[in-house]
């Protein structure tokens, strides 16, 4: 096994990233691991990023752990969230798998 990885932890990291306005992170299977995480990821207004400049960030410019690190970075319009702006990371789950996203959950 690997280490186990909080989601909140590694979505605080995340942000901050000058481009990052939003992260949502959820596992996925990993055939090594069992699991690894994928985030999810809204940019700043203004702003133009992708998934593999937030990797090369995360491995090389901030403080996350190599482990940490995800392999799979999404840059998505928005994230899904509650009425109470909570994100809803059964919705991401879903997104995870590579489900259509058409209707939110």
């Amino acid at each position: 096994g690997g280490e186990n990885i909080s989601s909140v932890s590694l979505e605080g990291m995340l942000v901050q990233h000058p481009d990052v306005l939003e992260a949502g992170v959820v596992a996925v299977p990993d055939s090594h691991w069992g699991e690894r995480p994928k985030a999810f990821i809204t940019v700043k207004q203004g702003k133009t990023l992708k998934g593999d400049d937030v990797i090369e960030w995360a491995k090389h410019k901030s403080d996350i752990s190599k482990f940490m690190v995800p392999r799979e970075v999404e840059i998505v319009a928005e994230l899904p969230k509650t009425s109470t702006g909570k994100v809803k990371k059964n919705v991401l789950r879903i997104w995870a798998k590579g489900t259509d996203r058409s209707t939110d959950l």
